[in-house]
């Protein structure tokens, strides 16, 4: 069954132009049914017309404040997505616009996080990663939405949390359940911008592969994948990279590993089973910068195996403490732009010179 998706925008023109993208595309024709909604109307009027459509997914223009023949019109993309959000919490909102990044950065926070996500116009259908994404959008809030007592044991149900990551889940801030009952869209939140954006419960393929010791194409080889199919988070709002339950993967690699290999860190003690029982050298995580290997952690910004010593701690972010702490590799610290000085931790502030010095 197609996702019943509202698209709103002041311009007729592209209206038309997306609409007929959507219905002209092979994939997106068969996944979603798009209706389109002009904004030039006062905003009661607007949420009344996106309610009688009773939508699954909305899509929502930014820049809907140019003026058309002399007209002001009657809302802004802004002021639309926080009033849509009051009206739709159970349904996925999805910023969809052509506005450059940094004009979209001045938007207040507060509107920012109303939204799920935010998609470029001219990335829509650059490769599957933003298809992929509205259709998960969709059909996890569904699932939400259609749990009746949506108690806590109900959410970790929802996705399948293992037991052990009970306790871990509950100092993740979670979403607020009032009088036992979660909301939706507080649930999504937390799944998607806590639960999967931060490594620490689940893994993306880098994080595992760290964890384990590996190389990130040696994790994600198929004998690799085989042997943890069972670690792999495989529930709503999974994204197209795939995550993994740290627990799992740490009780998996336990499994195979012998008394000797168990009495060292899984990185270590991982790779050496699979050395002895495959008979052959798989590829260790290799450190970025100093090329030793099995690497500790992952870059935050390079997103590449660093070991600790060769990184210092870094703080992006509000993510709960139960999670990874983020820290960043010389070579980053050295190369990269993304890098924020006023990020590091104050103790370790003193290095950074002799760090790009060096």
């Amino acid at each position: 069954m197609k996702i019943k998706t509202i698209y709103i925008d002041d311009e007729d023109e592209e209206l038309r132009k997306y609409q007929r993208i959507f219905e002209n595309d092979v994939r997106a024709k068969n996944q979603f049914e798009i209706i389109a909604a002009n904004s030039q109307k006062q905003i009661g009027d607007l949420i009344n017309e996106v309610k009688n459509e009773k939508p699954e997914l909305i899509l929502v223009d930014l820049d809907l404040t140019i003026p058309k023949e002399g007209l002001l019109l009657g809302v802004s993309g802004a002021a639309l997505s926080t009033a849509l959000r009051e009206e739709f919490p159970e349904v996925p909102i999805i910023l969809f616009t052509k506005t450059d990044f940094l004009k979209i950065q001045k938007v207040n926070p507060k509107v920012l996080s109303s939204l799920d996500e935010t998609i470029y116009k001219s990335d829509l259908f650059k490769g599957d990663a933003n298809l992929d994404c509205l259709d998960k959008l969709a059909n996890g809030y569904k699932q939400l939405r259609n749990e009746k007592s949506k108690t806590w044991i109900e959410l970790l149900e929802i996705i399948e949390a293992p037991k052990n990551d009970y306790d871990s889940l509950k100092v993740s801030d979670p979403p607020t359940i009032s009088e036992n009952v979660w909301s939706v869209f507080d649930a999504a939140y937390w799944i998607r911008n806590t639960l999967i954006k931060y490594p620490g419960i689940l893994y993306d393929p880098i994080h595992s592969a760290a964890f384990l010791g590996l190389s990130r194409d040696a994790f994600l080889s198929e004998s690799v994948q085989k042997l943890f199919s069972e670690a792999k988070y495989s529930k709503i709002f999974v994204p197209i990279e795939g995550r993994w339950w740290k627990s799992r993967l740490q009780e998996i690699a336990e499994s195979i590993m012998d008394e000797k290999e168990k009495d060292l860190i899984i990185r270590e003690g991982f790779p050496l089973a699979w050395d002895r029982i495959n008979k052959t050298n798989i590829d260790r995580s290799k450190c970025v910068f100093c090329g030793k290997e099995p690497a500790e952690w992952v870059c935050h910004i390079l997103k590449k195996p660093v070991m600790i010593k060769c990184s210092l701690r870094y703080k992006p972010d509000s993510r709960p403490s139960v999670m990874d702490e983020a820290r960043v590799s010389y070579n980053a610290i050295r190369t990269s732009n993304e890098v924020n000085d006023e990020k590091f931790d104050p103790i370790e502030y003193d290095m950074l010179p002799n760090i790009r010095k060096k």
